[in-house]
């Protein structure tokens, strides 16, 4: 009797032990697992910044080369054209240089305009609030849609590389409400609450589910947007107002 208690007790603790293992085991699988895919995303993450930053650098290179080399140019090629005008006594080839100028000064424009579109001057010297005015001034005077900014902030206080992205994104937002959006007009409300400050982002244009779009969107846009709002840890989310569409950035302080 007592040998078989003795067996009983050894059983027990031999299956207490197996389970202990088991469970030890087990615990350790999902340790292991969850490690992994937390430096997967972590590598995900650093990767992406990596790719953002480099994007920017490549920007600032090629908006600066086309500012100090092909507007140079251009602008050396008006100036010898306003001497030649000058000199010359023939009407008719007065005509061909101010056809010429005009098509020299068109292209003046345009290289500021792409210059100014790889990496806004601005964003750097006089910070994110100054150059989204700025860049919705140039909107309102080159297309038929309204854009607006509405806050009591004097200046949004964001470190460079996040008012970067975040310029990226509403850049990318305007873009697609002129391209596809039927917007006639968009405001942006800037609003400061305790450490974030939040953007919301109005529009009276054609509805559309941001979400929904992105899952089968095959152009890059959205993923861009997606992809910069997380670089920099900002919170988005989609209103359902009545008209148009609402989107809500919030992005901490540092």
């Amino acid at each position: 009797m007592e040998s078989t208690n003795k067996v009983g007790t050894l059983i027990l603790v031999g299956t207490g032990l197996i389970v202990i293992l088991v469970l030890l085991l087990l615990f350790l699988a999902v340790f292991y697992q969850t490690y992994v895919m937390k430096m997967k995303r972590k590598e995900a993450e650093l990767l992406l910044k990596t790719s953002l930053e480099s994007e920017k650098q490549e920007r600032k290179r090629i908006a600066a080369d086309i500012h100090d080399g092909v507007s140079g140019d251009l602008n050396a090629i008006r100036n010898f054209l306003s001497v030649l005008y000058k000199n010359e006594t023939s009407q008719e080839k007065k005509a061909l240089y101010d056809d010429i100028k005009i098509g020299v000064e068109a292209a003046i424009e345009n290289t500021r305009l792409v210059s100014y579109k790889l990496m806004p001057p601005l964003l750097e010297t006089s910070g994110f609030l100054i150059t989204l005015q700025d860049y919705f001034s140039r909107l309102n005077s080159k297309t038929s849609t309204h854009f607006s900014i509405n806050t009591k902030e004097k200046s949004i206080d964001l470190p460079n590389e996040m008012s970067y992205e975040l310029f990226r994104v509403v850049q990318e937002l305007t873009t697609n409400m002129i391209k596809y959006g039927n917007v006639k007009s968009c405001e942006i409300t800037i609003k400061q609450e305790g450490n974030n400050y939040i953007f919301f982002i109005k529009d009276d244009g054609t509805p559309f589910n941001f979400k929904e779009m992105y899952l089968i969107s095959k152009g890059t846009g959205l993923k861009n947007i997606s992809s910069r709002l997380k670089v920099i840890d900002a919170i988005f989310k989609q209103n359902q107002p009545i008209l148009g569409n609402e989107f809500v950035i919030s992005v901490k302080i540092r």
